[in-house]
């Protein structure tokens, strides 16, 4: 009775959410027509959809010129709420550059946790007081009696369940060894040497135990960490394998030489699992946001993933089965003819989703969730390649319907 957890969701060998921070993200028109074009196969103003599952990030307060919650109008707002609902704005970017008071950090989190469901992820951004992280990004956040403070109201109260503080890696793949074959670059060796060899280096200062970089030692996407007050948090690692430095090509304008066939081979064959950092609305300009070369980039993941090599899905989600992942038991029984899998787990609903077991004799194969046993275990096509197995499927978002 041989039954063992698959990596990831079958049938895929790779998970990849792009994590797209909004600075500069000129209006709201940019804004909702980069989330229908990725996750649709509608027309857009941008392109034929790609058909992905990619969220968004939102903050409020900001200069004119960048779109956000407070800068949109009514409209903008509501939709905005409606990608929260749905699952595609999965992330808040900070409170935004101009919020350095208690008052206002109350009222901008009841507004953006006021519908049905709750975001989860925080992303600090450049020097934000909010920041969650008072090292890299400077803010304050954690740190108990500062204006900005607020961890006791987003994190503390379990609402904030992902935090990302500032760590980058220039190595796609994560949850594999660290990997420095796709950085290479024929064209530009100089470049490329110069982010391998950083990226070395900080391998080996985390193997010294240097704190900044000790995510990079072990090349896991998310981790237990801690805040500057003391809560306990689960950390994520964003990565941005660009030939140039984890500062370049973070763009919408040049995500072509990051989604390419080597960064996604490489993912592939690592079976890694990777958050891709980037900016999407830092668009070509409004009246042409995607080059030929960016539709190009998307749609050669978009191959991928209908080839069933990478999943790509948001960063709430990849987070998600990653920590339940890292969390669940199972034990196995064999009652009769029936081989049991009884799971044990804190988590429900779309974090379960994808969990795969490979097992001998899928027809007589049960699966009992926290004692309950689940209806709907789904029994995977045979490939000829890899063993029989029995999975909870992986039910992907629906993008909602907004008037334009």
């Amino acid at each position: 009775m041989s039954v063992s957890l698959r990596k990831y969701p079958y049938p895929y060998h790779a998970m990849l959410a792009i994590c797209s921070d909004l600075d500069e993200t000129p209006n709201k028109e940019i804004y909702f027509e980069t989330a229908r074009y990725l996750n649709t196969t509608e027309e857009t103003s941008l392109g034929k959809g790609v058909g992905l599952e990619v969220g968004n990030t939102i903050y409020f307060d900001m200069p004119e010129h960048n779109f956000s919650y407070t800068n949109t109008d009514d409209d903008g707002r509501q939709k905005i709420h409606q990608l929260i609902d749905s699952g595609h704005i999965d992330c808040l970017h900070s409170f935004g550059d101009f919020v350095n008071d208690r008052t206002l950090i109350e009222k901008h989190w009841n507004a953006i946790q006021a519908g049905k469901r709750k975001v989860e992820v925080w992303v600090d951004h450049a020097q934000a007081p909010t920041n969650l992280d008072n090292d890299i990004m400077q803010g304050q956040g954690a740190e108990v009696d500062k204006p900005a403070y607020h961890s006791d109201l987003t994190v503390q109260s379990g609402m904030l369940s992902f935090i990302w503080k500032g760590r980058v890696t220039s190595c796609v793949a994560q949850n594999a060894k660290r990997s420095y074959q796709a950085l290479f670059n024929k064209k530009q060796i100089k470049a490329s040497l110069k982010t391998i060899a950083l990226e070395f280096i900080k391998g080996w200062f985390a193997r010294l135990g240097n704190k900044k970089y000790a995510m990079h030692k072990d090349n896991k996407v998310l981790r237990k960490s801690k805040l500057v007050d003391g809560t306990e948090i689960n950390e994520f690692m964003r990565c941005n394998p660009s030939w140039g430095g984890v500062s370049c090509f973070d763009q919408a304008r040049g995500i072509h030489h990051v989604l390419t066939k080597e960064v996604l081979e490489t993912l592939v064959n690592k079976q890694g699992c990777s958050i891709l950092y980037s900016h999407l609305g830092k668009v070509y300009s409004t009246s042409e946001p995607f080059h030929e070369c960016t539709r190009q980039s998307f749609e050669l993941l978009a191959a991928y993933q209908n080839n069933h090599k990478i999943l790509t899905t948001t960063t709430r989600r990849l987070l998600g089965y990653n920590r339940t992942v890292r969390e669940l038991s199972f034990i196995i029984k064999k009652v009769n003819a029936e081989t049991q899998i009884h799971l044990t787990t804190a988590y429900q609903g779309e974090d379960l989703n994808g969990l795969t077991w490979y097992v001998d004799e899928p027809e007589t194969t049960s699966l009992y969730i926290n004692n309950i046993r689940y209806k709907d275990l789904v029994i995977n096509e045979n490939n000829n390649v890899e063993q029989t197995s029995v999975s909870i499927q992986w039910r992907s978002l629906s993008f909602p319907k907004m008037d334009t």
